[in-house]
């Protein structure tokens, strides 16, 4: 399932920097609405921690969204001539609306543990593709080669990792019901995460 993320036709043609610009721009419009959903989440996720540690890394990431991510969001965006207001205005596609009720549904109805295993597969995935991208050399596309920029950075890599490590963490001395519900949190956000990638490629929108 991972592979299958990397290997999507989508996130190769970002790499090869041969994806049709008006995927890449569905894509950002349907993305900004979901940064949105998923910074409200780690809010949640803030209100859920256990301790200040993980309060204070889930208010970091939600931070680093709004200042860095949706500014990337924006900045392409508006050198495409789509305005601020229109991304804001963008109705939400099937795919996009299904993810984010999921998210919401688990996060809500989860303990900490649960939402980390609904919201790392996003978090995780984009920094693992930024970084293969980045490996195998970067696009002649401007726009394409900043998106890698993005998700390869040191920053983004760290508050990966240190989201890994916690649920590593908490892992441990587990029981094996609990550990079972996560991996099925965990998995299904990711099949979600390829299904997002489906959406963008083939730009699916409500039909009327």
């Amino acid at each position: 399932m991972w592979e299958a993320n990397f290997s999507h036709p989508f996130v190769q043609g970002i790499g090869q920097g041969t994806l049709a610009e008006d995927k890449f721009i569905f894509f950002l419009e349907q993305d900004y609405l979901y940064l949105i959903e998923y910074c409200r989440l780690l809010g949640l996720l803030a209100a859920k921690s256990p301790d200040l540690a993980l309060m204070g890394k889930a208010s970091e990431i939600l931070q680093a969204i709004l200042s860095f991510e949706m500014d990337l969001h924006r900045r392409i965006c508006a050198d495409f001539g789509i305005s601020d207001k229109r991304l804001e205005e963008t109705r939400p596609a099937p795919h996009n609306q299904g993810y984010t009720s999921y998210l919401l549904k688990t996060v809500y109805q989860g303990d900490a543990a649960d939402a980390m295993a609904a919201l790392l597969p996003c978090l995780w995935g984009y920094n693992e593709i930024g970084l293969r991208l980045k490996e195998k050399g970067f696009p002649g596309h401007k726009h394409y080669r900043e998106w890698i920029l993005t998700y390869s950075a040191d920053e983004f890599t760290q508050l990966t990792n240190w989201c890994r490590d916690w649920i590593d963490s908490f892992a441990l001395g587990q029981k094996a019901d609990k550990l079972k519900q996560m991996e099925e949190i965990f998995l299904t956000t990711s099949r979600w995460e390829y299904l997002f990638w489906e959406m963008a490629w083939n730009k699916l929108d409500w039909p009327v």
